[in-house]
């Protein structure tokens, strides 16, 4: 069971209890959103397979949930889903008390890596978190890379703290090893071969957090201009593309130089033949 709140309390929270809702504006809807952004039959909420899935109807301003359009996609307690201007929070009642504020919507820690591919982890405001592999940790991983206490996270105000408790193969930020550093939404924490995606409560769709990198800038490539002189080779050319080749003058001027030669020869041979004789 869910239970979906609106961010702006423009309408009491709204309970899924079956297993199938449709969602827009028009009043034959089973969650009616009367917003001119919504249409008629924006979306539908299902349960498939013990998930909460939220397919979007071909709508006009489209389904996202934390900023991102979907067309089809499971929905988490944490989640924020946006239907056109309307933005509501996924929130699991079985962890909530009556008292309890609805805007405090959990910190998520998703897995992204192929050990743990497609866990949610659910961070709430209430204490630190304890990650390692033994059961005594708040979030177990079995798994020999980890330490039996690896790391700590613990929400401070908009940011979350994350604490390296002196494992041994380290813990990660944005794959920088740290010791203590602060998280913000979308940041990565790797610990060894497990990594997770950073996903704070309340994700803003319309701001996109870019963080600046050496391969995102541009420089003018200088090219060479191109010289008429030919090369000079430090080295014996070695091949034809390495040779300059001769002028037609030059190789006229070495063709009768070697037949000057010859006739030179013939010559001097022919007067020693006859002083001989």
């Amino acid at each position: 069971m869910l239970k979906l709140h609106f961010k702006d309390n423009r309408q009491p929270a709204f309970w899924v209890t079956e297993k199938l809702y449709c969602i827009g504006s028009a009043n034959d809807n089973q969650l009616v959103i009367p917003d001119p952004s919504v249409d008629a039959l924006h979306a539908k909420l299902f349960v498939e397979d013990n998930k909460y899935v939220l397919k979007d109807n071909n709508s006009t301003s489209g389904c996202f949930i934390n900023g991102q359009r979907v067309t089809q996609k499971e929905i988490l307690p944490g989640d924020i889903v946006r239907f056109g201007n309307a933005e509501l929070i996924v929130l699991d009642p079985r962890k909530l008390h009556d008292d309890e504020p609805l805007q405090a919507a959990p910190w998520r820690l998703v897995s992204d890596s192929s050990w743990l591919p497609g866990k949610t982890f659910i961070i709430m405001p209430e204490k630190s978190v304890i990650i390692g592999r033994t059961e005594k940790c708040d979030i177990t991983i079995p798994g020999t890379h980890l330490s039996r206490r690896h790391t700590e996270l613990r929400i401070q105000g908009s940011t979350l703290l994350v604490k390296d408790l002196g494992s041994s193969n380290g813990t990660f930020l944005n794959d920088r090893q740290i010791t203590e550093a602060t998280a913000q939404n979308g940041d990565r924490l790797r610990l060894d071969v497990y990594t997770f995606r950073l996903v704070a409560p309340d994700v803003d769709g319309h701001k996109t957090r870019i963080r600046a990198s050496i391969d995102t800038i541009s420089k003018p490539v200088e090219r060479k201009q191109t010289s008429s002189e030919p090369k000079r080779w430090k080295t014996r050319p070695t091949s034809p593309g390495n040779r300059t080749e001769p002028t037609y003058e030059e190789s006229s001027s070495r063709y009768w130089k070697w037949v000057l030669i010859g006739v030179a020869v013939v010559v001097l041979a022919m007067i020693a033949i006859k002083l001989l004789w």
